[in-house]
């Protein structure tokens, strides 16, 4: 993750280094993940795994790679995680799509993985970490994060304002999907 620099958090926030620099990355990462959860990027979501003589299967929806691909899979657990390259795609007699890759381990039998994983092209991987809107969106959820973490969380100030109580809410992303606009995933939209 690099949309947001840990200097640059702590420069906009005014806080130098009042705060462990574990805490305000731990800001910085959770905007970094909300963004890029929206945006688009050629990846898929996987259901399942399995691995059976040094070739893993993930089961994905709607598989769009194609052999040869470099990937990073991610939250699928060990020894799922980590660069894939495609060595196989198809479809299973259930109708799940599908792709291999090879993993030198013991085997292991089919599992679901709840939350689903993640795959997704190596090559897009820092895809938007120089786009400035997806910069600029990024850091803005940050200092929301931040406000809420250090603020009053609802109760009254001196200057008898309080602070929304919903500030990292539904309306979060909807303060920023001006500066997203175009690059947002409309995959994940329903009608």
């Amino acid at each position: 993750m690099a949309l947001i620099a840990l200097a640059e958090l702590k420069s906009v926030l005014g806080i130098g280094d009042i705060y462990a620099d574990a805490i305000v990355q731990a800001c910085a990462d959770s905007a970094e993940n909300i963004i890029l959860s929206y945006l688009i990027f050629d990846d898929v979501s996987i259901a399942g795994v399995s691995l059976t003589n040094n070739v893993a299967r993930f089961y994905c929806y709607d598989n769009t790679f194609v052999v040869g691909q470099a990937l990073t899979v991610t939250k699928c657990g060990a020894p799922f995680d980590g660069s894939r390259t495609v060595t196989t795609t198809g479809t299973d007699e259930y109708g799940v799509t599908f792709f291999e890759a090879a993993i030198t381990n013991a085997d292991i039998t089919k599992r679901s993985v709840i939350p689903n994983g993640r795959a997704v092209l190596t090559s897009q991987a820092a895809l938007y970490d120089t786009t400035p809107e997806v910069r600029e969106a990024a850091m803005a959820v940050a200092c929301d994060i931040w406000i809420t973490r250090t603020g009053t969380l609802g109760q009254q100030g001196v200057d008898f304002q309080s602070p929304a109580p919903y500030r990292l809410g539904r309306s979060m992303l909807t303060r920023v999907s001006g500066l997203l606009g175009k690059h947002l995933d409309t995959r994940g939209y329903l009608g």
